[in-house]
């Protein structure tokens, strides 16, 4: 099968106890959560708590979290190019907010797309894919937004469409849909959810019910599948480059090979650092041996990788990103070294400024944090450290008021 991973793609397949014994169908889940100030009860956990349920049960599942319209876009294409030929049951489940467009009706994108006017996925095309498979074929729809927003389906026959709010749809799909044999109407009915289309007394979404364990070959494939998600996943988080794309990153893969640098992507945006604090990073890694290649406040890759190798030789996770409390840490480093820099530099003459006291230094190590930093200042305006506090104190404040 061909993959073409979309933003956030689920790989949880390694972690799954047990393996249905043969692929029984295949499924699609989309859970967009993130609209702004706005968050439904259908997230990343949900996710993939309905997507481990499939799976369990032999369904191919393609899953995707908080995805804009070209992630949805390819993660439907993922599911359209597993299908195989009279392959049932088909099961797709979205949740987000819904809305009208021209002659069809979308799942809205999260992120910044939603902005942007992309329309998002079409429940249309995915209608017209589930036609393939009549009377095995499963739509479930987690509303968000408005109760109308979704309006009447055009529904072809054969198709079985579940709707109903978004926080009941995750328990109904990850507790009661994914269980064999579990008549689809009276479960359903616990949930308060609806179902038009095809529904008949005995209609089930699974009926496979043998799983065994899964062997050594079938782990290795499973883990080697969820890395190549992952790394798909992270592609295209630094191919778009924004905070909302290493967020959806880390939706979908929270401990995913990649999860610390894209943390740090996100720890080091936060904190706003203006070109003044940038070359302030870069002279403290020039002076610690960790060359940039020029101190103009630019993080390229040669200043990405001089944080690395910083980050590597204190013990710090590498990512080539900075926080707030590294900043310190570099700046710290880095003030220690310039007495003895000035010293080697200009051996007969006599230091300027006097030793700093013990009582500084004590108040300097522990001035962690906005209300550290005011401390500091409070009581050593011209202290050794007061134009570093400074600094830092403007960028934790720019951080916080952004």
């Amino acid at each position: 099968m061909m993959w073409k991973a979309g933003l956030a793609l689920l790989g949880a397949l390694a972690g799954t106890p047990s393996f249905a014994l043969f692929i029984t169908g295949d499924a699609l889940v989309i859970g967009n959560a993130r609209y702004g100030e706005v968050t439904t009860g259908f997230g990343p956990a949900e996710v993939q708590a309905v997507a481990h349920a499939l799976r369990l049960r032999g369904q191919e599942v393609e899953a995707l979290a908080n995805g804009g319209h070209a992630p949805m876009a390819q993660a439907f294409d993922a599911f359209v190019g597993s299908i195989a030929k009279d392959e049932a049951p088909l099961v797709v489940v979205l949740s987000g907010m819904f809305a009208q467009g021209p002659g069809d009706i979308y799942l809205r994108p999260a992120g910044p797309d939603q902005a942007e006017g992309a329309p998002g996925l079409s429940l249309s095309a995915v209608l017209d894919v589930l036609a393939q498979s009549p009377r095995r074929a499963f739509l479930v729809l987690g509303e968000a937004g408005a109760e109308d927003a979704l309006g009447a389906l055009d529904i072809p026959d054969g198709v079985t469409v579940i709707r109903g709010p978004s926080d009941q749809v995750a328990q109904f799909a990850a507790r009661e849909m994914a269980q064999p044999g579990t008549r689809l109407e009276r479960a359903a009915e616990g949930y308060d959810l609806t179902i038009d289309g095809h529904l008949s007394d005995s209609l089930v979404v699974l009926d496979h019910t043998e799983v065994r364990p899964p062997t050594e070959a079938e782990q290795t494939a499973a883990q080697v599948r969820a890395r190549q998600l992952d790394d798909m996943a992270w592609q295209r988080a630094q191919g778009a480059g924004s905070v909302d794309a290493f967020h959806a990153y880390l939706d979908s893969f929270p401990q995913g090979h990649f999860a610390d640098r894209a943390q740090g992507v996100v720890a080091e945006a936060a904190l706003a650092l203006g070109p003044a604090a940038r070359r302030s990073i870069q002279r403290d890694l020039v002076r610690l041996g960790f060359p940039t290649r020029g101190i103009d406040g630019i993080f390229g890759p040669v200043t990405r990788g001089a944080i690395a190798a910083w980050q590597n030789s204190v013990g710090a996770a590498v990512t080539g990103y900075v926080d707030a409390q590294q900043i310190a840490r570099l700046a710290d480093l880095s003030a220690a070294l310039a007495p003895q820099a000035t010293a080697a530099a200009l051996p007969d003459r006599q230091p300027v400024r006097a030793a700093v006291s013990a009582q500084e230094t004590a108040l300097w190590s522990r001035a962690r944090g906005e209300a550290g930093l005011h401390n500091y200042l409070s009581q050593y305006p011209r202290g050794a450290h007061a134009a570093r506090a400074r600094v830092l104190l403007s960028n934790i404040q720019r951080g916080v008021s952004r």
